[in-house]
């Protein structure tokens, strides 16, 4: 790989503190990602597959959206694990591919593991009150991995995926939907970038290329459908008042084998919506069946059955 003098300066200038815990990482308030597309992709250097797809999932209709919250500067003392700074001292002086990619992914590592608590409840979303948040720690760190190897689809998503943590904001959200575009450009089949990109379109009310991306995201990879996303489907199908367009598509999804109570659910609310009450309660009674080892699920399909027995 050829560094160019850009690269080596985002190199530079992303070196958390080298030697010294009082030096810092100026995270720039803007992240230009690279227009130019690589000759080709490169091989998955960070385990960003086939993992959950990390976002804060507000509501459709949540409550009134906080105003964009631009980055100042961000001035972040972390001091330099032992791995990372051999890492960046190899780079430095040998900036040849191994080493620079080396470099990359240990600061990848860092975001997903700051993304993981966050997802296990170990911390909390950002407060909005500082930049002490740890959400700020996996920005520097996804910022450098994928401004020093930009065109790792990998690195790119993570980005996204960290921009979507920080929940309704709409600057964030945009920054969101633009890393997961570019992770799509670099490699058309990310499909858990594409869901990513699904799920902040319908958090924008964009329901169309919202279902776009979801049928499609899905139909590439049945293993990303669960309750969230069939239920986000399934939500987009109403409020377009396209019932039939998901008819269609949950009944061609169930035709794949290990099909799952998920998908089952939402067709049976869409089959309810359009009027079709008797296949809706055997497909309902399908689906509590389905989420026998979830109790939680499997009781709420069964009271939804129950409320349709009663006329509700």
């Amino acid at each position: 790989m050829q560094l160019t003098v850009s690269v080596l300066a985002a190199l530079m200038l992303f070196a958390m503190p080298l030697q010294a815990a009082d030096e810092t990482v100026i995270v720039e308030e803007e992240f230009v990602l690279e227009e130019e597309m690589p000759e080709d992709d490169t091989s998955d250097f960070f385990s960003g597959r086939d993992r959950d797809i990390f976002s804060i999932a507000e509501d459709v209709f949540a409550s009134e959206e906080e105003e964009p919250e631009e980055f100042e500067s961000l001035n972040l003392e972390v001091p330099l694990q032992p791995e990372e700074e051999k890492a960046l001292a190899s780079a430095l002086e040998n900036p040849d591919e191994l080493n620079v990619l080396t470099l990359a992914i240990l600061r990848a590592r860092e975001a997903s593991s700051i993304l993981d608590s966050l997802k296990s409840g170990e911390n909390t979303p950002p407060s909005g009150e500082g930049k002490d948040d740890r959400i700020y720690i996996a920005l520097a760190n996804a910022m450098s991995a994928a401004e020093i190897y930009p065109d790792e689809p990998d690195f790119i998503f993570l980005l996204g995926q960290v921009y979507a943590a920080f929940g309704p904001n709409s600057f964030t959200r945009e920054l969101a939907e633009a890393a997961a575009e570019r992770t799509l450009e670099l490699d058309p089949t990310y499909s858990e970038a594409r869901l990513l990109l699904g799920i902040l379109q319908h958090q924008n009310r964009s329901f169309t290329p919202a279902i776009d991306n979801l049928e499609r995201a899905v139909s590439e990879k049945p293993a990303l459908l669960d309750f969230r996303t069939s239920s986000l489907l399934g939500a987009a199908y109403f409020l377009e008042n396209d019932l039939p367009r998901g008819e269609i598509f949950f009944r061609k999804y169930l035709s794949l084998p290990d099909h799952r109570g998920d998908a089952l659910f939402s067709l049976a609310m869409i089959l309810h919506g359009i009027g079709k009450m008797q296949d809706a309660g055997e497909t309902m009674k399908l689906a509590a069946e389905a989420f026998a080892k979830d109790t939680e699920k499997a009781s709420y399909a069964r009271s939804v059955l129950a409320e349709w027995s009663e006329g509700k």
